[in-house]
């Protein structure tokens, strides 16, 4: 062992020792506490760029958001085949794992900011995956906050100085970005409790179904609760056909049924993955794979990594 090597490693074994032996004392037992935060989010591919008429950026899928803010000209955007406009001001959200191509449509070129982030917090992936849609509603409060945001991206990288308190700023802007996120999705289901929108409504519905089914699987991961991750099951329950249940949720959301419970799955997965004292063959069963080979294939679909890499890079 190299001089030196030796002294560290019992210092640090020292330290680990006495931070087994602090115990807590009873006063500060009785102290309300602040939450211990493991929420690891990963921020990319960032850029403002102006491009000319029919400049066009092919069809990708990717296990991340991905926001668009539409600066000058017009924006076509590909979802599944149907196309859809956008304008000077808009804001487009793209789910994770959603096919999507953009194109500039307007002969005058456009200029576009884009930025991708990608969060393990289960409840927060679930918020946005239920109450944000594709076309993010410039009449929601919470729509300002977002521009903003993204206005301060879009100064931060026009200066080009990405220095260490650059970096953190840019990682406080990702979190007032989230949280404006989710200003906008609490806003848009309190309109969705008022709307008399029957697709709306539906579509909501199957989405807290398949999210109240997923988690009543991950209490207690049996076969004999293996029905609660069926979707013939859920539209039942809800007393339509399962192609009534993917036509009026894809309206809504984009994407199929089975699309979004994926999502749920790979979500928990994620935050399942960074806790090393599970093993990912209970993490498989958790999320509802019999198969820990499956859950492995369809992880690395999901994210472009094995489990087991995911893990390693992201240790707390």
């Amino acid at each position: 062992m190299p001089v030196g090597m030796k002294e560290r490693k019992i210092a640090v074994n020292e330290r680990r020792g006495a931070m087994t032996l602090n115990i807590t004392p009873d006063w500060l037992k009785s102290l309300v506490h602040t939450p211990n935060i493991y929420t690891n989010i990963k921020l990319f591919g960032g850029h403002q760029q102006t491009v000319p008429y029919l400049w066009k950026a092919e069809r990708e899928t990717h296990f991340a958001f991905e926001i668009n803010y539409v600066l000058s000209g017009t924006q076509r955007t590909i979802l599944n085949g149907t196309s859809y406009d956008f304008t000077v001001g808009d804001l487009i959200l793209i789910f994770p794992g959603l096919a999507h191509e953009n194109q500039c449509i307007s002969k005058e070129g456009m200029t576009y900011f884009c930025i991708h982030f990608d969060i393990d917090d289960p409840i927060i992936q679930q918020k946005l995956l239920m109450y944000c849609p594709l076309f993010l509603n410039k009449n929601n409060q919470a729509y300002p906050q977002l521009l903003a945001v993204l206005e301060s991206y879009i100064e931060i990288l026009n200066v080009g100085n990405f220095d260490l308190k650059e970096k953190l700023n840019i990682q406080r802007l990702m979190i007032e970005l989230i949280i404006h996120l989710l200003d906008y999705a609490e806003h848009a289901e309190q309109n969705v409790k008022k709307s008399n929108n029957a697709t709306l409504l539906l579509a909501t519905e199957i989405a807290a179904s398949l999210q109240e089914n997923f988690r009543q699987f991950r209490k207690a991961p049996i076969d004999a609760n293996r029905g609660y991750l069926s979707l013939h099951q859920i539209a039942e329950s809800l007393g339509i056909s399962e192609s009534t249940m993917l036509k009026e949720f894809k309206k809504v959301y984009s994407v199929s049924p089975k699309h979004y419970l994926d999502q749920l799955r790979y979500n928990e997965a994620k935050a399942l993955l960074i806790q090393p004292s599970l093993s990912i063959s209970d993490i498989s069963d958790v999320i509802g794979y019999q198969n820990v080979s499956h859950f492995s294939r369809q992880f690395k679909n999901w994210s472009g990594q094995s489990p087991k890499q995911y893990r390693q890079e992201n240790k707390i």
